[in-house]
């Protein structure tokens, strides 16, 4: 059989990688033997924000515009739930920490990211007198769901060889 492509893994860069290649029209085959788990355990949670520092993540714009074009269309495809909104709070320790997050929130690329509206604990296992931060833009890929309906998907259009590759 002669493709477009052959892909070796069947992980999260080899799902979004073959789901570009349906999109422009190429054929492909991949390579996967189940050996490798990382996609599989992976959390698969999104934040555009690297809470430490206060600081976006790199090209996070582009990464989230990305998710939000991608996993509806592959949710569609495979007939399953893969995008969960799922909320980030970050717990402040002090007035100086909320003072931060506020000046954060006013810088233009952090902006859409961080809300400017404190939330009042109300658990009362999480100690945080001064409250949480809300991140934006949050969520989480079912990454298990996700791999197990793409390897199905490539087996029903016979596009998967399920066997180590080798390079030789």
């Amino acid at each position: 059989m002669e493709v477009d492509y052959l892909v070796i893994g069947c992980g999260l860069a080899g799902i979004n990688f073959c789901h570009l290649l349906d999109t422009h029209g190429k054929s492909f085959l991949v390579y996967d033997n189940a050996s490798q788990h990382s996609s599989t355990v992976a959390g698969g949670l999104y934040n555009p924000v690297v809470l430490k520092r206060f600081t976006p993540v790199w090209k996070s714009g582009e990464q989230l515009a990305m998710v939000a074009s991608i996993y509806p269309k592959l949710e569609q495809q495979l007939g399953v739930k893969l995008d969960f909104d799922l909320p980030v709070r970050r717990v402040f320790h002090s007035t100086e920490e909320q003072n931060n997050w506020f000046v954060a929130s006013d810088k233009r690329e952090l902006s859409p990211y961080l809300s400017t509206q404190l939330i009042k604990n109300d658990n009362n296992f999480i100690q945080a007198p001064f409250g949480f931060g809300e991140v934006l833009s949050t969520g989480r890929v079912d990454t298990q769901t996700l791999v197990t309906s793409y390897r199905s998907y490539l087996i029903h259009s016979q596009r998967l060889v399920e066997e180590e590759f080798s390079y030789e």
